[in-house]
């Protein structure tokens, strides 16, 4: 959705206050009396027979009322479809923005619908409604928290206007909301960012629940101190869990499960709270899963972290189905769960270091650097192929290829994907018709905007004198962090690459974590991020539940809870 809808849309209500009176969609004020349970098809005929005049108008907002009732969007469109705006009264042209935005929205047209919105002179609490769902559609989060709270402040608390669950919808907004606005409208609207602003700041459950308990005290008459979200509410129970941590310490394994291990210590350490949990430790290299999970409930510990590999985190989540307690596997499973039961407090939770969530990232990031033409290019790894697919999942336009078996044939897939191939045959061809050798300059294609590289860190080397040599070293480069996993080299300082927090960030906690264990120089760096984020989220999941709009700034990605329990990542890049 172009900023500027979002912006005329969000600015009223940042600044006036003042239209608790304005009718809704189900108030025509210019209807007339004898057309009140009409067919609307009568009414659009007797629409027809005076056009333009304010009794028509009239008319053909009522015919679009009643098709609106029965969800016919498409018919409201249609009857509004001769109105214009400018030829008609405030409140006709309101209610007329009103439907039209009902109307795009029951069409999943959500761009239109904002579009319709930003027309209206006057808000309801409803049409903040709306917009707060739009924008939710559009995943423009701190929008939503914005219309949300703008409508429970005109409606009033407690209004039957607003939804039962108001304020969990708010705060579900606000909680995957990265920033907020700059411009409160009131100082409840403030309130509710600042409690926002402090909530995620904060690294710890403890510090949270000190925060809230410090927030109500300073609001009292505040709507979401009198009836708070029940995440909220949650965290005013929270109790420190003790936890069980499932690792290969030893075996072939051991030297991926030791990492892990010293990094969920050093979180453990790091953690700035009074009391910290009791931690067990578990050896899958030595004993089964089975035994280890008996052991898990003779300990009668609170959550469970692990297992890492793959065949065993399945078959645990199959032993521990039933269970009610918290377990965070450190890696997903091949089938997708099952949709939690949204009545049950625990499920089963899935946090790993996988690729797609890079290319997602990646994918994100080339779009909002305005590029649309991209040649992806890739290698035949593992890997590499699932990032390509992942990447084309979420890339709303055409792309182009190279993908190349070995580092050998990367010259030459770059050079079939730039065209300088078809210009050397053109070339080759006019020589044979002329009879005679002619100076020639190959010419590559000039119709890309960028590169996205899924290549190692040997591999990128190799591209760049790839690029260069067919007529694509002006091309911004795009890449993973799998590019960087290596010696480091000035060829690749112009590469805009998705890279782990725990190698960029300033967090001082992080940065101990990367000199402590040398992570620039070891190949388990994921996995020390991977155990250093496990720790924290293990401390989290007593009070999440399956619809929990849980996000944290973490060692390895921005982390964010998704419906089916599995943690995705999104990742900066530099």
């Amino acid at each position: 959705m172009p900023m500027r809808f979002l912006i005329s849309i969000i600015l009223p209500f940042l600044v006036i206050l003042t239209m608790n009176g304005c009718q809704s969609t189900s108030n025509l004020s210019n209807r007339a009396p004898d057309i009140i349970g009409s067919d609307p098809a009568e009414l659009l005929a007797a629409a027809d027979l005076e056009p333009n005049s304010t009794r028509s108008h009239a008319l053909r907002l009522a015919a679009a009322n009643q098709y609106r009732t029965d969800a016919a969007w498409q018919y409201v469109l249609d009857a509004l479809a001769p109105l214009r705006i400018t030829r008609l009264t405030t409140p006709q042209a309101n209610q007329t923005s009103r439907l039209r935005a009902l109307a795009w929205q029951g069409l999943q047209d959500y761009g239109l619908a904002q579009e319709a919105l930003a027309a209206l002179s006057e808000w309801t609490a409803a049409d903040y409604l709306l917009i707060a769902n739009l924008c939710n559609a559009y995943k423009n989060y701190r929008c939503a928290a914005d219309g949300f709270i703008q409508a429970a402040l005109i409606a009033g608390f407690g209004s039957t206007q607003l939804p039962a669950d108001i304020h969990d919808q708010t705060w579900a907004a606000l909680s995957l909301a990265q920033s907020g606005p700059t411009i409160f409208s009131h100082r409840y609207h403030q309130a509710w960012w600042s409690l926002q602003q402090q909530l995620q700041a904060a690294q710890s459950v403890a510090v949270q629940k000190d925060l809230w308990a410090a927030w109500r005290e300073r609001y009292p008459s505040h709507p979401a101190n009198l009836s708070p979200p029940q995440a909220l509410l949650k965290l005013a129970d929270y109790a420190i869990p003790s936890v069980g941590l499932m690792l290969p310490l030893t075996g072939p394994y051991a030297s991926a499960g030791v990492a892990l291990r010293d990094g969920f210590i050093a979180a453990y350490l790091e953690a700035q709270v009074d009391k910290k949990p009791a931690v067990h430790i578990y050896d899958t290299g030595s004993t089964d899963i089975a035994q280890l999970w008996e052991r898990v409930l003779v300990d009668n510990v609170d959550v469970v972290v692990g297992p890492l590999l793959k065949p065993n985190a399945e078959r645990f989540a199959a032993l521990s189905e039933h269970s009610n307690k918290p377990r965070l596997l450190l890696n997903y499973r091949k089938s997708e769960m099952p949709k939690p039961d949204p009545l049950t407090d625990h499920t089963l939770y899935q946090l790993g270091i996988a690729i797609e969530d890079e290319a997602q990232s990646l994918a994100q990031h080339v779009l909002l650097a305005g590029h649309e033409r991209v040649l992806i290019v890739r290698s035949d790894a593992n890997w590499s192929v699932r990032a390509a697919t992942e990447y084309q999942k979420h890339w709303p336009y055409f792309s182009w290829a190279a993908n190349f078996a070995n580092i050998k044939t990367l010259t030459e897939a770059v050079g079939e994907a730039m065209q300088v191939s078809n210009s050397q045959q053109r070339h080759r061809e006019i020589e044979n018709f002329l009879g005679k050798k002619i100076e020639f300059q190959p010419r590559a294609r000039k119709d890309l905007d960028a590169v996205v590289a899924f290549v190692s860190n040997t591999e990128a080397r190799a591209l760049v004198p790839a690029l260069r040599f067919h007529y694509a070293d002006k091309l911004p480069v795009y890449a993973t962090s799998q590019t960087a996993r290596g010696p480091a080299s000035s060829v690749l300082k112009g590469f805009n690459i998705t890279e782990l927090p725990v190698f960029v960030s300033h967090n001082t906690s992080l940065e101990t974590l990367r000199h402590t264990f040398d992570l620039d120089n070891t190949p388990f760096s994921e996995l020390y991020a991977l155990g250093y984020d496990a720790y924290t989220v293990s401390t989290w999941l007593p009070i999440l539940q399956a619809q929990s709009q849980f996000t944290l700034a973490a060692a390895s990605g921005r982390l964010w809870l998704q419906k089916n329990g599995r943690f995705r990542r999104q990742l900066d890049s530099n």
